[in-house]
């Protein structure tokens, strides 16, 4: 009995001391998505002075599951996704988030190591108008996956059109990006600008 208390004691010990190295586990950090262009590409686990100027706080572990992984897009410029648990959206300077599914980006990793690179996406834009007269601004952005860069995630966008008159609307009031099918958007370019 005396051996197997001295076991559990001995190995409480042991755990107790690698617990409490500071370099056994990361800090869980909350993020910011909507930081300034001067906090994007640091490091917040090394350069711990910057945490307070760019809003970074220590996560509670209740809110770990929750905290939102963001990575930018090289194209269009300050565009990034964000993931915050199960839920993945674009974002896009001046607009709202777009709530995108999770099949529309597969292979894309979200961790705290992953957030300094960009995802080297790319964007085709296109701008017509039909017989009709009726606008249209597509774009379509394609993401690799990161471990397979060969497979890529394509993703089609329609702009609408401002609603109002320059002096109803003003720089506040964002736009809603529509989502579109990308063989809608093939049809659509197909009929009216390589005519």
């Amino acid at each position: 009995m005396r051996k197997f208390l001295s076991l559990v004691a001995a190995a409480l010990f042991f755990y107790a001391c690698s617990s409490s190295n500071p370099n056994s586990k990361r800090e869980v950090l909350y993020i910011p998505t909507d930081m300034p262009d001067i906090c994007q590409n640091v490091d917040f686990n090394v350069d711990k002075s910057m945490r307070a100027t760019c809003g970074v706080k220590p996560a509670r572990y209740q809110a770990y599951h929750n905290v939102p992984m963001q990575r930018y897009l090289i194209n269009p410029n300050q565009a990034s996704i964000v993931k915050s648990g199960e839920k993945i959206e674009i974002r896009f300077p001046n607009t709202h988030p777009v709530v995108l599914d999770t099949e529309q980006v597969t292979g894309v990793t979200f961790s705290d190591s992953k957030r300094l690179s960009k995802i080297q996406s790319t964007m085709d834009y296109k701008e017509f108008y039909t017989e009709k007269k009726e606008r249209y601004k597509l774009f379509k952005i394609t993401i690799p996956q990161d471990k397979n860069p060969e497979k890529e995630n394509n993703i089609c966008f329609r702009v609408p059109e401002l609603k109002g008159s320059n002096r109803t609307r003003s720089a506040a009031m964002a736009v809603q990006m529509e989502v579109i099918p990308c063989d809608t958007l093939e049809i659509l370019v197909n009929k009216y600008v390589n005519n």
